[in-house]
């Protein structure tokens, strides 16, 4: 039934999934935490639909997926075992301009406006550093891009690096004028630990090991099979295999950032995860996947 209902992208699985994320949000509110109801909750909806818009407008323009809303749902599930990360308008706009990042990073795939794309990938890249410095390891997904789309050149090589240091330079300007120079120092303070024990609940571990468990199930069965064929999503898949290992790098770096992090992990790992469900032939399975997400994404929260 979900396979086949999800197994098109239709305005009415937007709709529904739509409806959702808004149980979840219920859910966890009215039930859980009903001091979180606030005038911050009633703008972080509205700022949640940009971050889907622009989620299924990177999977349908770069093609990484094909024709369906699995990745989508995945998405919104996902989104329910971490919807204490909601309630922050802050962290929401953080996820929208990530997401522009990587709009501009998927899309060198095209070679159109080549150098306008690299230098707003690195533009929107030195703006997240403003707000989490750790997000310069995905410099690291720029240059694979360039790597795998492009012939590296000085000019490619050399644009996103001007495009990083931009926002930054602007930033210190700022506090320069301002004389508060330390609020710039203060960025690069970044403290990278491995030490799960600031992990705040169980749910963000099983949720990590969960999704990146299946993940890794994806890759492994999907791979041989992309890499074995000679075409345009080949590049796309090794990007994204890129993209899984930095965002897994950034949760084992900085756990004490779980909620940013693991909502970073989660943008990868649901497309990996749909590039393999929607390939199974046996519906069932891919019912029985589909079941096991959205049934353990609300019983997680009773546990």
């Amino acid at each position: 039934m979900l396979a086949n209902f999800f197994g098109k992208s239709k305005p009415v699985n937007f709709i529904l999934i739509i409806m959702l994320f808004l149980g979840y949000c219920m859910l966890d509110v009215f039930v859980y935490n009903p001091q979180a109801f606030s005038f911050e909750l009633l703008l972080v909806l509205p700022l949640f639909l940009g971050v889907f818009f622009l989620f299924n407008f990177i999977l349908a323009k770069n093609k990484l997926t094909y024709d369906n809303s699995f990745a989508f749902l995945l998405f919104v599930i996902g989104l329910g075992f971490l919807s204490k990360m909601i309630y922050e308008p802050k962290e929401v706009l953080v996820f929208i301009i990530l997401f522009l990042f990587f709009r501009r990073v998927y899309s060198l795939r095209t070679l159109k406006m080549l150098y306008a794309k690299l230098f707003d990938s690195g533009f929107w890249l030195g703006i997240l550093l403003l707000f989490f410095p750790y997000y310069l390891l995905y410099t690291v997904l720029i240059y694979a891009a360039i790597l795998l789309f492009i012939k590296p050149t000085f000019r490619t090589v050399v644009i996103p690096i001007i495009g990083v240091i931009t926002p930054l330079f602007l930033f210190f300007t700022y506090h320069f004028y301002m004389d508060s120079i330390t609020v710039f120092y203060e960025l690069f303070s970044v403290n990278f630990s491995s030490d799960f024990t600031n992990f705040s609940s169980h749910i963000y571990l099983f949720f990590f090991a969960f999704f990146g468990g299946i993940s890794l199930l994806s890759i492994f069965l999907k791979s041989g099979k992309i890499f074995s064929v000679n075409n345009k999503f080949k590049k796309s898949w090794g990007l994204l295999l890129v993209h899984f290992v930095i965002a897994t790098s950034m949760v084992f770096l900085c756990p004490q950032q779980e909620e940013i992090t693991l909502f970073t992990f989660l943008i990868p790992s649901t497309i990996i995860i749909t590039n393999w469900i929607q390939t199974v032939k046996k519906k069932f399975i891919v019912n029985l996947v589909l079941f096991l997400f959205l049934v353990t994404s609300i019983l997680i929260h009773f546990l």
